[in-house]
């Protein structure tokens, strides 16, 4: 069945999947929509704008990585939307490598991330495939701003602030309550660093006149792509919701909670723990974003011994350039080679440019250098 479907789409039933459906409708790329539960896959994809048009095969999997491999085989990459990817997404990465399909995904926690890169990153290499977490905003796009910044050989040091404006779904919120308990780094000298625990700051953007309230954020995936760089040594990543402070103040209510009362409990009673206060937080599916409310900024700048730059990234809808960036993968690796292979960003497998040319040609996205 995968051989007419290049793509598998898992998690197509959730927030982000059905978005990455919709922009692989508008690549035209023919794809398999696959999950637990499939009159739920189906229901989900009467919502999206023009998928009568796609074309595509709904497919029920256990979440079990010979299952999953069995109906990746024969495709040429996986998108997986399914979170939290601490406790589900290496079965996924798993299933990927043995079909010989390449992987990619939509989250930046480095508690993944990490562990991905060091289990998986060679083996993925030594087969030709791409393993690319975070090919989503957040990561991806604010990476996009850092590699404006890198193009500048002076540049050694890189200091980069993602001013994000939306609410997030169920899936995100489970996954940033696990925060909590996460080690988050930031690079020093070319290595990673811890970020000292519950500590949060105040950054001041452009676009908005008060600070806003800021924290690391797992470190996201930024930092881990340039481990071991060439020319950038050090990078410090902070993120923000800007129209959201409450849910900012809550997850540092969190970070709080966790080092007085969560901390010395078992694994399964923190998961629970962890789970509840995050349905607490978002109990269900947000509607759809707004360009004209949605509105964000990703910043990055650069610094050398005598010389500074700083680029900024306007942009809307973060969601749906998730649903974006995910697409444009897929598309370029069904009919094309990414330029590496192994553990790596999207910005070094396709390139930041082009990337960053596919988000201002929908309108998702503005590149201005300060």
């Amino acid at each position: 069945m995968s051989d007419k479907r290049p793509v598998v789409v898992y998690g197509a039933s959730g927030y982000t999947g059905r978005l990455v459906c919709e922009f692989l409708r508008d690549f035209r790329l023919p794809f398999i929509a696959a999950g637990r539960d499939k009159a739920r896959i189906e229901a989900a994809l009467e919502k999206v704008p023009g998928i009568e048009k796609a074309d595509f095969e709904v497919v029920a999997v256990p979440h079990d990585a010979d299952a999953l491999a069995r109906v990746f085989d024969g495709a040429k990459v996986v998108c997986n939307t399914v979170g939290p990817f601490e406790l589900h997404g290496e079965t996924v990465v798993r299933a990927a490598l043995k079909a010989g399909v390449h992987y990619l995904d939509t989250t930046g926690e480095q508690q993944f991330v990490l562990p991905v890169k060091r289990s998986f990153g060679d083996a993925y290499r030594k087969a030709g495939l791409l393993l690319a977490p975070s090919a989503a905003y957040m990561h991806t796009t604010l990476d996009l701003a850092v590699s404006c910044a890198a193009e500048h050989p002076e540049i050694t040091s890189v200091s980069a602030v993602c001013a994000a404006t939306g609410t997030p779904t169920y899936g995100s919120t489970q996954t940033v309550v696990r925060l909590a308990r996460a080690d988050e780094y930031y690079l020093q000298d070319r290595k990673l660093v811890l970020w000292p625990r519950a500590k949060h700051y105040e950054v001041h953007v452009p676009l908005w006149s008060e600070s806003q309230l800021a924290l690391p954020w797992s470190g996201t995936a930024v930092p881990v792509w340039y481990e071991g760089h060439a020319q950038i040594e050090s990078m410090r990543v902070l993120v923000s919701f800007a129209n959201n402070r409450a849910l900012m103040e809550q997850v540092v209510g969190l970070l709080q909670l966790y080092e007085t009362q969560l901390k010395q409990l078992d694994r399964a009673a923190q998961e629970q723990a962890f789970t509840n206060l995050g349905e607490q937080i978002q109990s269900g599916m947000p509607p759809r974003e707004n360009r004209q409310l949605h509105r964000s900024i990703d910043i990055a700048i650069g610094t050398g011994q005598t010389a500074r730059v700083e680029y900024r990234i306007h942009s809307t809808c973060p969601y749906q350039q998730t649903g974006l960036i995910q697409a444009y993968c897929a598309n370029r690796l069904v009919y094309g080679e990414p330029a590496a292979v192994g553990f790596q960003s999207p910005a070094r497998a396709f390139g930041h440019r082009a990337l960053l040319a596919a988000l201002e040609q929908y309108g998702y996205a503005r590149l201005e250098r300060a």
